[in-house]
């Protein structure tokens, strides 16, 4: 004897069905990105990608908006979460060397994360006692970043520090750094 079809039976089946049929779409969907990723080879496509340098941000902590570019001095920028330890490990280290440079540097902490609400992250940085610059950082920024930086750069716990020089040449520094560490990443970075 066949049991009778359940509705979660049917379900599942139609289920199984739009998400074939979406592949399927996908794959044909694919040669069209393939010709379009070959008309932006040729220059016929006007599609441009988006330089994070020039991206402009704001400093959840003073309302002030600025680029990456805009900064005349060397940048930090670290990738973070207000909930992660190692961030924040990572951030204790990056209060010691603000302390030791001042405003030779320019520490930029940006959350990647476009749920966290910018009145937390300014709170984390009160809190914490964080007087460098704290931003969101909009998606294309961050997928900008993926692209020249690698997808660890979208992993809280494992992105690297970049540093940027005033020529816009970039480096990075291994997380959890030592302020000794980010220093000489610094000063390896631009001479």
């Amino acid at each position: 004897m066949v049991p009778p079809i359940t509705r979660r039976a049917l379900v599942v089946t139609a289920g199984a069905a739009v998400a074939l049929g979406g592949c399927l779409e996908a794959e044909s969907g694919s040669e069209s990105e393939s010709e379009s990723a070959d008309a932006d080879a040729d220059g016929d496509d006007s599609a441009e990608a988006v330089d994070w340098r020039e991206t402009t941000l704001e400093d959840v902590t003073t309302g002030a908006s600025f680029t990456i570019a805009g900064i005349d001095q060397p940048v930090v920028v670290h990738t973070f979460a207000p909930f992660c330890p190692t961030c924040n490990s990572q951030q204790e280290e990056i209060a010691e060397s603000h302390a030791a440079v001042g405003d030779e540097v320019r520490f930029v902490d940006l959350v990647i994360d476009g749920n966290d609400d910018p009145a937390d992250i300014r709170t984390h940085a009160e809190e914490n006692g964080y007087e460098w610059t704290f931003g969101a950082a909009p998606e294309p920024f961050t997928e900008a970043l993926v692209d020249e930086f690698g997808r660890e750069i979208s992993v809280h716990a494992q992105s690297p520090l970049v540093v940027v020089c005033p020529d816009g040449t970039t480096g990075t520094v291994e997380k959890v750094a030592s302020a000794s560490e980010i220093r000489n990443g610094i000063d390896d970075t631009c001479p």
